[in-house]
């Protein structure tokens, strides 16, 4: 019976994680400049459960979370973002770490990112327009668009470090802490 216990606490964890990351990304639908950290912060919480339960649980509170998002959060873009990057990335990057090379590594990282990001963007404003995102980029030049981009790649960069992190702080000291509590 203790271990039905103990699994039972790790599930009510799981949906603990689950629901806080759903409750960031209908918070920064209100916020209108979440739009980007929100999402950053929904998928991160998202690694606590891909840890505990492994890496599939974890892609499928991602497509859950995102598929939630999508039907519930006002603020389309922000949905749009996690779905195609931030709720995803941290899950990715354990592979993308085992690239042997520093350099294979790095540029693996920013590729994910590049892409993605562009593919999400031209989704938001071809396919499925928002018109106040088309608009801005409607009224802006190639150069900003660029700058915007080099500025999204640094604070990239910040954002996987803050991500290996963060699940290194959960992994020694949150982890070991919660699982005492039962």
């Amino acid at each position: 019976m203790g271990t039905r216990h103990g699994e039972s606490r790790r599930i009510a964890l799981a949906g603990v994680f689950g629901a806080l990351s759903l409750t960031f990304m209908l918070v920064g639908g209100v916020l209108p400049l979440a739009t980007f950290a929100a999402p950053a912060i929904a998928g991160i919480l998202i690694m606590p459960v891909a840890v505990e339960f492994g890496r599939k649980t974890g892609w499928l509170l991602y497509a859950a979370i995102g598929l939630l998002s999508l039907l519930l959060v006002s603020d389309r873009e922000m949905s749009l973002i996690f779905l195609f990057f931030f709720g995803f990335y941290p899950l990715l990057k354990t592979n993308l770490e085992r690239l042997h090379s520093r350099a294979a590594r790095f540029l693996a990282k920013f590729a994910v990112f590049n892409l993605c990001i562009a593919g999400a963007y031209a989704l938001i404003v071809l396919v499925f327009p928002i018109p106040a995102v088309a608009g801005e980029f409607a009224g802006m030049s190639l150069g900003f668009a660029g700058v915007l981009l080099l500025l999204g790649n640094f604070t990239f960069a910040i954002y996987d470090a803050a991500v290996a992190r963060l699940v290194a702080l959960y992994c020694g000291r949150l982890r070991p802490r919660l699982m005492k509590l039962h």
